[in-house]
């Protein structure tokens, strides 16, 4: 089974890099492969619970539900907990299944987990 690293470092509303990194994720997955999609910077923001309705603002879908469908495929997504700080966010903000941890952690994962990584 093929590993894959995915880091999406953008926030989900102004560019489509975070979607981008999201459908990758979920293409990957879906046929049976392992992905880790790590989100750090303002990635952080995709994975936040209660997104408004982008469809009817951005013509997007809301990022949340894309974070649910690749956890729901058995893939796995961790937040870096320094970027979380920065931005005030807590973890109990973020959907349920995302990991939280700190950035030698995420680190070693990095090393461990990617045969591959695409960065977004």
């Amino acid at each position: 089974m093929a590993k894959l690293v995915i880091e999406i470092s953008h926030a989900p509303f102004g560019h489509e890099n975070a979607y981008s990194g999201l459908f990758a994720a979920m293409g990957w997955v879906s046929v049976g492969n392992e992905v880790l999609v790590v989100l750090r910077g303002n990635g952080v923001h995709v994975a936040r619970k209660g997104q408004v309705d982008s469809l009817s603002e951005i013509n997007l879908p809301p990022t949340e539900k894309q974070v649910m469908d690749v956890l729901g495929e058995g893939g796995r997504i961790v937040a870096e907990r320094s970027s979380l700080e920065a931005r005030g966010i807590e973890e109990d903000m973020m959907i349920e299944g995302i990991e939280v941890l700190e950035t030698d952690a995420i680190h070693l994962l990095i090393l461990e987990e990617g045969e591959r990584v695409l960065t977004f």
